[in-house]
Parts: C-alpha cells; sequence; structure tokens
C-alpha cells in the first residue's frame, strides 16, 4: 500500500457537465445530422440505454457535450439511497459505438493520464463512492443534487496506474461474462418467442381447443405482507414487490416472516405477473423471498412453463391497454380479464413434441440466470476489497 497516493478525485479527472438543451429544439425521430440525447432518465444500473430518446440536430459549438464509447456519466440529480429510483451519484458507462449529446443533470468523468478510465468507473460504481456523495448532495431525498466540486473533492486512494489497470481488468472480466450471459439469454428468449409464435399464433390448427388463461394456469394474489412483519432476525424472508421485479431484491427491501403457507414463497425459476401499476410477466431469478399484494404467481399442474409464461406474455400488451382504460390513479387488471384472454391448447401428443424442444431452451436461461448472480454477487464483493488494498492484483 506504501504505492497508494491519498488525493482528491478532482486531482484525476475532468468533470464535464451536461448541456441545458432546450426542449423546443428536440426532434422524435432522428433525421440526417441529429443525435441523440442522453438525459439521466437514460443513465442507470450500469449502462446507459437509449430507450425513449429524442434528438437534436448537431452543431459544432456543441461538441464538448459530445459522449462516446466507454465514457464513464454519472447522474447529477435523483434520490438518496434508501429511495432508490434513479440514485443520485449513480455511474454508468456509455457502450455503444453511435455519438451521442449528454443532456444536463449528469456528468461526463473524463480521466486523466494518471487514472485508468475503468478503474474510475470501478470507483464510481463502489457502495462507498455511493455514501459519500449522498452525504453531501443538497435538496430533499426525492430531489437530491451533487455539484461538480462535489465529486472533485471526493477523497481517493490511488493505485499505480498499471495496479489500477490490473484491478480493472478483474473486475470487467467478471463484467465481461455477465454481458455475455445477458446476450446469450436474450437470444434464447427471442428463439422461445418465436418458436411459440409460430406454433400457436401463426400456425395454429382450427380443431385445437381454446381455454380462457385463468383455466390453463393458476393465479396466486399475493399476501398484504405488512401484516405478516418478521418475528426475529432469523426467520425471515425480503418481501417480493413491483419495484423488486426490476430492481432485485436490495439492502433496501422490506422483510415478512418466512412462517407463511408455502405457497406465497417465491423461489427462482417461478414465473411472476404484476397485475397492478407496472404490468410485466417474468420469471424471477432473485433469492427467495415472499409473495406480496399486486403480485399473481403462476403456476400450472397441467401444463410446462414455458405454455403459460408466454401465453401471459402473449396477452400483456392488450392487459396493459385494459389497465391505461380504467386507470384512475393506478392502473390495473382483474381476474376477469384472464377470463377473457383466450389460449389455443394443441393435443398432448404434439405438446410433449413442443416441449422436448423448447424446455431445454428456459433451462439453459434459468441456468445462466443462476450465473449471472452468481458472478454478480462475486464482483460486488470483490469490489470494495480491491479499491481499498485488501485484496491486491499481482502486476
Amino acid at each position: 500500500m506504501s504505492s497508494w497516493r491519498e488525493c482528491k478525485l478532482g486531482e484525476c479527472i475532468e468533470v464535464i457537465n451536461g448541456y441545458a438543451f432546450k426542449s423546443q429544439n428536440f426532434l422524435e425521430e432522428q433525421i440526417e445530422n441529429s443525435l441523440p440525447v442522453v438525459k439521466i432518465k437514460n443513465v442507470a444500473n450500469g449502462d446507459v440505454n437509449l430507450k425513449a430518446v429524442q434528438f437534436h440536430l448537431f452543431d459544432k459549438s456543441l461538441e464538448k457535450y459530445l459522449i462516446q464509447k466507454n465514457d464513464v456519466l454519472i447522474a447529477l440529480t435523483g434520490n438518496h439511497p434508501q429511495a432508490i429510483t434513479q440514485v443520485v451519484g449513480e455511474a454508468s458507462k456509455y457502450k455503444l459505438n453511435d455519438l451521442a449529446f449528454l443532456n444536463q443533470r449528469v456528468a461526463n468523468i473524463k480521466a486523466k493520464e494518471n487514472m485508468s478510465n475503468d478503474f474510475l468507473y470501478y470507483f464510481l460504481k463502489d457502495d462507498a463512492s455511493h455514501d459519500y456523495l449522498a452525504s453531501q448532495s443538497s435538496g430533499s431525498a426525492n430531489q437530491a443534487n451533487i455539484s461538480k466540486s462535489d465529486i472533485e473533492n471526493m477523497p481517493i486512494s490511488l493505485p499505480p496506474l498499471e495496479e489500477q489497470k490490473a484491478i480493472a481488468e478483474v473486475l470487467s472480466s467478471l463484467d465481461d461474462k455477465i454481458d455475455l450471459l445477458h446476450r446469450q439469454n436474450q437470444t434464447l428468449e427471442s428463439l422461445a418467442q418465436t418458436l411459440f409464435r409460430q406454433w400457436f399464433i401463426e400456425e395454429a390448427k382450427e380443431e385445437w381447443e381454446e381455454k380462457p388463461l385463468s383455466k390453463i394456469a393458476d393465479f396466486l394474489n399475493g399476501l398484504a405482507c405488512q401484516k405478516f412483519p418478521p418475528q426475529n432476525d432469523i426467520e425471515k424472508l425480503p418481501v417480493l414487490k413491483i419495484k423488486d421485479l426490476k430492481d432485485g431484491i436490495s439492502e433496501n427491501s422490506d422483510y415478512a416472516t418466512s412462517d407463511v403457507k408455502p405457497e406465497y414463497i417465491v423461489n427462482n425459476g417461478d414465473v411472476i405477473f404484476a397485475w397492478s401499476a407496472s404490468l410485466m410477466v417474468k420469471i424471477w431469478d432473485g433469492e427467495q423471498c415472499v409473495l406480496n399484494q399486486h403480485l399473481f404467481k403462476v403456476t400450472s399442474k397441467d401444463f410446462p412453463k414455458w405454455f403459460y409464461y408466454h401465453w401471459c406474455k402473449y396477452h400483456l400488451d392488450n392487459f396493459i391497454a385494459i389497465s391505461s382504460a380504467h386507470a384512475t390513479t393506478m392502473g390495473h387488471i382483474k381476474r376477469g380479464d384472464l377470463d377473457e384472454a383466450m389460449c389455443v391448447i394443441p393435443s398432448n401428443e404434439e405438446l410433449v413434441k413442443m416441449d422436448d424442444e423448447i424446455s431445454p431452451i428456459f433451462e439453459k436461461i434459468e441456468t445462466n440466470s443462476r450465473q449471472i448472480k452468481s458472478l454478480e454477487k462475486m464482483r460486488d464483493t470483490l469490489l470494495p476489497k480491491l479499491l481499498s488494498g485488501e485484496i491486491r492484483v499481482k502486476i
């Protein structure tokens, strides 16, 4: 550790705040000589996405606000970590090949010659960095803000450049494996969905029986988990809520007693259907937990998992439209909507042949998902130990 240097992050970086683009100049579709604009909503969970982006015409005066592949971005506005939506100080890496503009409330953090860009990214991803920036932020819990100087004044134990690169390489190798498995799963899910549509939508046979979704699977509504508080610190499980389907169980999740009926326990691989607010269907890939209200656990004694999962996914767009139609404060669907969602049922012999083809795809997806969780846990365990010097990397 004698070669590590205590300093301020500002000695190693340049902070470039995003530009305050005028809303009237945004374009809804990309045209020639325009670029996407990355806003704070696009900066989350380690990667920058371009979902629902707007565009802006290129102008040479805006070159300072261009971002390119591998740039490290940070959210300057958001929630404190205890109220996760968009966490203030959340760092992301721009992994896309296309140039883009950076909007206000997000900053581009440029590593200087004495710092590795990848090491910078992992330093900002560390919980200790989150906690520091949250402690420096101003405003309320729902609208916390950090400044350029808050980032520059953050203390850092800086290893020599070669050791920075070695640390980042260890962590990057884990992230690369995680990214590869995610891409594999996207391909496998697309393949399974294509097969399902071909069999049951495009080439469905007239003689096949029709049944409502509510008859091919059981939809168990969750518990009002606040009525089932943990009795001690041992016999308890995290509560699975709608937000956890997106973000996963975290240290901020609620807990309930594990002494509930077994059917209300959610295990890795269970199909979960959020029927209120943000409607979605997901195969749960997290830890064991308790099913909360506004969620269905979907099971079937008669049909394989892929069959009822894909029928739920097939009808989801219609359910979302129904939810939006009678939304006042929070849209939802009713059990009657499940009764009206029709599904075609092949013969037992045909279903067995289909199952032989598609079940291995589902098993591979679930195996990959478990491996992803294991690698993420390993990375998150190593990250603070490597950044603190508790674990050293041979150069």
